[in-house]
């Protein structure tokens, strides 16, 4: 992990080197928050979007924390591309909230999915479980303040 704090009159920025898998690239990436369970969450320049660094640990949730937060048991996995109503389709934004069975169109993977289930994850956090006809099952946040 590389850290680099820069700063301007009146905030410091702590960023942190992380590769972005959206982007295909690597970006000092500046820290959005810090949980208490070892997860820091990083806001990439590029996508705009906000991805995990465990600070201990190579796994992006530890069971016990995903089965304490989960919300609902996750409805059937499997999804044919004409089962997906893309025109009713909910466009993903992480500031929204969403419901189990919601149809949702990612625009950087241009890829249709359901949500499978919802957890809340330490530091109260919300995220989606979606699997997507192309990209598989993908887990995305939700309901981040703008």
């Amino acid at each position: 992990m590389v850290q680099r704090r820069s700063r301007s009159k009146t905030t410091e920025i702590r960023t942190i080197r992380q590769y972005c898998s959206v982007c295909k690239k690597t970006f000092d990436m500046p820290v959005v928050e810090e949980s208490s369970k070892d997860v820091i969450w990083l806001s990439c320049p590029g996508c705009k979007g906000f991805l995990p660094y465990m600070k201990e640990s190579e796994e992006f949730i530890f069971e016990d924390e995903m089965e304490k937060g989960k919300e609902a048991v996750e409805i059937d996995e499997d999804i044919a591309p004409e089962d997906i109503d893309k025109e009713n389709a909910r466009e993903y934004i992480e500031t929204e909230e969403y419901n189990i069975g919601d149809i949702i169109y990612h625009r950087s993977w241009n890829d249709y999915g359901k949500v499978l289930s919802k957890e809340v994850l330490p530091g109260n956090r919300k995220t989606i479980i979606v699997k997507f006809i192309n990209q598989g099952k993908i887990r995305l946040i939700e309901g981040v303040a703008s």
